[in-house]
């Protein structure tokens, strides 16, 4: 796991600490606190694929053999899912937009294992492209670095609202759903938060771009492609077409924010050039720049 270095996964324990005593809006209302501090048992639910095998009640399996797990006063017993993008946008970026997605993915994930709660993570680009099962429990983090060490960008244009069908129909416990993506949809972003809202789930949004795209430097006549649809357009590039182009970009952003804010979703805007430590911290809510700010709209 050489992503994964061991100074980043030390920082990411370091992190993890902090976010769970201070709370990241990432992963607001995702665990409750109730009277009692969460140490009594008040009840038993059967086991499902990803439960931690600590909560399992051993006892009361050895004189029934039923697999039922512990829950305990101030436990709310939710799924945390991951929605991370991996579709070719995704490797564009200095550095590229892509390893930062897997760190963050890594430090949100490491911080739900390391609360108990139930991982779920999914890859998506034109549909979901990789799934790893349901996860609990801290112990469990190498099998989550190994599934991000192991994607790649691929698949073709990004289709977001597919993914979102797909994703829905799963057997599985709605909760709060973090999507990690550039958000170059052909389509549109938003039908697939829509759809996500529709079923329960609890969209939150960490939108990585990168600064340069919005500072080209050249022009004269270009061949530009599209990096996922492999469309060409030939075409001279002008002080007027930069300028446009500038236009586009800062009214895309603002649709972003503005579709977060009238929804209420958590919106955590990342540039890819951002220093690593600087990002894991505004993710964790251990730090919060005002250039960066996580926003609970």
């Amino acid at each position: 796991m050489s992503f994964f270095s061991a100074g980043l996964l030390k920082r990411l324990h370091l992190h993890a600490l902090s976010a769970q005593r201070m709370g990241s809006p990432l992963l607001a209302a995702v665990r409750r606190t109730l009277p009692g501090g969460g140490m009594e048992a008040t009840g038993h639910r059967e086991y499902a694929s990803g439960d931690d095998f600590h909560a399992i009640d051993w006892d009361i399996y050895a004189r029934r053999g039923d697999l039922l797990v512990k829950q305990f006063e101030g436990h709310a017993d939710r799924n945390v899912h991951l929605l991370l993008d991996c579709s070719p946008s995704m490797g564009l970026g200095t550095p590229a937009k892509f390893q930062l997605a897997r760190q963050i993915a890594a430090a949100l994930g490491y911080v739900s294992l390391t609360t108990n709660d139930r991982l779920v993570v999914a890859a998506f680009a034109d549909g979901l492209k990789a799934d790893l099962p349901p996860l609990c429990h801290a112990s469990r983090l190498p099998r989550l670095l190994r599934f991000l060490e192991e994607l790649t960008p691929c698949g073709a244009k990004t289709d977001l609202l597919r993914a979102a069908h797909e994703f829905v129909r799963r057997p599985q416990r709605n909760g709060p759903v973090i999507v990690i993506s550039d958000l170059y949809d052909p389509d549109g972003f938003q039908r697939g938060f829509d759809l996500l809202r529709f079923y329960g789930y609890e969209p939150r949004m960490v939108h990585i771009f990168d600064p340069h795209d919005a500072e080209p430097t050249f022009l004269g006549d270009r061949e530009l492609v599209d990096i996922e649809s492999q469309s060409v357009l030939q075409g001279t590039v002008t002080e007027r077409t930069v300028r446009r182009y500038r236009q586009l970009v800062a009214e895309f952003h603002a649709t972003v924010r503005d579709y977060c804010s009238r929804q209420s979703i958590v919106y955590l805007p990342i540039a890819c050039d951002a220093p690593e430590d600087e990002v894991l911290k505004q993710v964790l809510g251990v730090s919060t720049p005002s250039s960066a700010k996580a926003s609970v709209v």
